[in-house]
């Protein structure tokens, strides 16, 4: 038989099936993630190496172990199969575009300000379009974006940190504010300078989530100081009932002062740090359904 011949009888579910042996290095472990029991495993590996006519993985009565052959199949395995998933998502990304549905990521954040108002005047102007929103942080939507599991995202300022194949577009300007408890002594000013909180407790949003928090902590190291942050938490709500406990202060979007939490008070900066809102697309042609949409999230 030529490899040609061979290489014909590989199918796709006998890659998944080395790749999480590859990944597991435990059959056992391996058959329970593919939700299948061992025989079969066994059966489509042992096959995979007699078409390729070579061995992928040692195997003793303690370990399984990849051989040199199977490293390399690993390597382009992974690479394969990634690019299947995103072939497979474009199309399904193009069904939604067919059938008029379009798929957003979301910052938690957003939906405190004019978002969901354009959001909802968009449908009323398109009332054969629907819109479904997933609740994403900055670095999972462009994860998602990439495998075009989205076709959209909504994200806080993201100039200058432009991703490569992603493009953006600023939608709503917006600024940070000081949410403090509602008997701070901060409440008797007018506005609160940046370099007044450096010894104060602070409530940050993630770092390992959120780029903005990352452009919050080094504005204020620009501004002389390091914060002291005590607390992370993944959503804004989360720090406002720290800020409502007397946990700390924390520097929030504008709009998040909307969310009326009690014992809150949102106070402005002296300075202007902007928290703006922008969408983010995967480097492609927008189709009209796409441009129209972004224009309604720019309000026009």
């Amino acid at each position: 038989m030529t490899d040609a011949l061979a290489n014909n009888r590989i199918n796709i579910r006998a890659l998944r099936y080395f790749q999480a042996l590859a990944e597991e290095l435990h059959f056992g472990r391996a058959a329970e993630r593919l939700n299948i029991s061992q025989p079969p495993l066994s059966t489509q590996i042992k096959e995979l190496e007699e078409t390729l006519e070579t061995k992928l993985f040692e195997r003793t009565s303690r370990k399984v172990v990849l051989t040199r052959a199977g490293q390399v199949l690993k390597t382009e395995v992974d690479r394969i199969l990634s690019a299947t998933e995103q072939s497979l998502n474009y199309v399904r990304q193009i069904g939604r575009s067919e059938h008029r549905h379009i798929s957003i990521g979301v910052v938690g954040s957003a939906l405190w300000g004019t978002l969901l108002t354009r959001l909802k005047a968009f449908k009323a102007n398109h009332p054969d379009v629907d819109w479904s929103l997933r609740e994403l942080s900055q670095h999972q939507q462009i994860a998602e974006l990439r495998a075009r599991t989205i076709d959209i995202a909504i994200n806080r300022n993201v100039l200058p940190y432009a991703e490569t194949n992603i493009r953006n577009q600023l939608i709503a300007p917006e600024s940070v504010a000081l949410a403090v408890p509602d008997n701070d002594p901060f409440c008797q000013l007018a506005a609160v300078p940046l370099t007044a909180l450096a010894t104060r407790p602070l409530i940050s949003l993630a770092f390992h989530q959120s780029d903005f928090a990352r452009q919050l902590h080094d504005r204020c190291v620009e501004a002389g100081f390091y914060p002291l942050i005590t607390h992370q938490v993944n959503e804004p709500q989360t720090a406002l009932a720290l800020v409502s406990a007397g946990m700390g202060l924390s520097l929030l979007p504008e709009t998040c002062g909307l969310i009326h939490w009690p014992g809150v008070r949102f106070l402005p900066l002296e300075e202007t740090v902007p928290a703006d809102l922008y969408a983010l697309w995967y480097d492609e042609p927008l189709s009209e359904l796409m441009t129209a949409f972004v224009a309604g999230l720019q309000g026009r």
